[in-house]
């Protein structure tokens, strides 16, 4: 039964449709997303782990078949690998879907020999909230999914911007949402994470470093041993920290774009934090340094942007990637392929961008093809409009949000007040 008080996400339907017709369904993601709470509205039973690991453990299959499905076990990794084995056997004589439905915030280590639920599950990630999520909009139809489906956007002029600064430092975990200063719980947050390194017998004080370095790197494209250098770890504790890092769901890195296609391509990766307040509160950067400095600004911008995109492309079963020639001359922030064709996004902080901030895309789109669907220029601004031959330029709270969903905001931004707009 949905809570009055609930805000959807972009994954119920996905999720949903995956009960009904998978045998068991993995929802990942970090600590705090609000897996349990999209979980549980679909679940007829729930196993709560730690708080149940003791009945669990006597006779699991007895257990479990004493529940009414979908059997929600929360935190199921708290049970070990054992677990999966016990739930292959269960699916197997009996392989009906919306049998169970598996949440947890760190995927292990190790599945062991071979992954028990291969062919008899369906993955899903759920990822820090979007802005749409947010302010309640996650059950309306993203930018992304209307791009793809070739809608075009309306052009319109002198439209006021929505967007603020501040969304920069709202965190996208549900447990952060009401509190009066997000960053005691990002600090707090990091803190544990970092406290898992020593659960796994590592430097918990090394990693919280490394996060620190990752946050500062937010948006660049750099080599690992930029990353491991700067952390002062060497190239066998960074591949450790990173596998970590992935398996918590906190780093999530945009791979470089590989085509034949194009000559030349760097294969680095563009450094992102999952949630781009959690790399502010690391980095030490406040929304009064952003405002103070822009181009400190810029990559923590693009962190937001690409922040709302994750969700949009898993929804489309896409891939994000970004582009960048080995030497620099071209550079994509974004570009989202679903099947055959592809989107490119630039990110301009700044509230009126121009040709020649499409460039890049009309530089992609002349190499790609029939394949280029669209480019958008997303910035600050409030004004939709043509940047040329399949290249717009588009508000970040239209990418962010569907128009109209986000109530009575202040209708001002800061970002453009800021000297060198354009």
């Amino acid at each position: 039964m949905q809570s009055s008080d609930y805000l959807p996400r972009y994954l119920d339907a996905p999720l949903a449709e995956a009960i009904r017709t998978s045998p068991i369904v993995v929802l990942d993601g970090p600590r705090g997303a609000g897996k349990t709470t999209s979980a549980r509205r679909l679940a007829k039973s729930v196993v709560m782990l730690p708080r149940d690991l003791p009945a669990l453990q006597v006779d699991p299959e007895g257990y479990l078949r004493g529940l009414t499905p979908p059997v929600l076990i929360d935190e199921w990794q708290l049970a070990g690998t054992e677990l999966l084995w016990v739930l292959k056997s269960m699916v197997d004589d009996a392989p009906v879907a919306g049998r169970f439905l598996l949440t947890g915030s760190v995927e292990p280590a190790s599945y062991g020999p071979t992954y028990p639920l291969t062919g008899r599950s369906a993955r899903l990630v759920m990822r820090p909230m979007t802005w749409a999520e947010l302010e309640g909009a996650g059950d309306l139809p993203p930018f992304l999914s209307a791009a793809f489906a070739g809608a075009p956007v309306s052009v319109s002029a002198g439209r006021p911007s929505t967007f603020e600064l501040d969304w920069l430092a709202r965190p996208g975990f549900a447990a952060a949402r009401a509190l009066p200063d997000p960053r005691l719980f990002l600090d707090a947050y990091t803190s544990i994470v970092s406290e898992r390194a020593g659960d796994e017998g590592r430097d918990a004080a090394r990693l919280l470093r490394t996060m620190r370095v990752l946050a500062t790197l937010t948006a660049q494209t750099v080599p690992d041993q930029r990353i491991w250098e700067a952390a002062d770890i060497n190239k066998a504790t960074w591949r450790q920290y990173e596998d970590l890092l992935l398996r918590t769901h906190l780093h999530s890195p945009s791979p470089a774009l590989e085509s034949n296609r194009l000559k030349r391509l760097t294969s680095y990766p563009k450094r992102f934090l999952a949630d781009t307040a959690m790399a502010l509160a690391l980095s030490d950067v406040t929304i009064s340094d952003l405002r103070e400095d822009p181009r400190l600004a810029g990559p923590y911008f693009e962190s937001f942007v690409l922040q709302q995109l994750r969700p949009q492309v898993d929804l489309l079963r896409g891939a994000l990637m970004h582009l960048r020639t080995g030497a620099g001359e071209h550079e994509v922030d974004a570009v989202v392929e679903v099947g055959r064709k592809i989107v490119g996004i630039e990110v301009k902080l700044g509230s009126r961008p121009g040709k020649d901030d499409a460039r890049q895309l009309e530089w992609l789109r002349d190499r790609w093809g029939e394949g280029f669907l669209h480019g958008y220029v997303v910035h600050t601004g409030g004004d939709c409009y043509p940047l040329g031959d399949r290249v717009t330029a588009v508000p970040v709270d239209l990418l962010a949000a569907p128009r109209g969903s986000l109530g009575s905001k202040n209708q001002g931004s800061s970002m453009s007040r800021h000297p060198g707009d354009g």
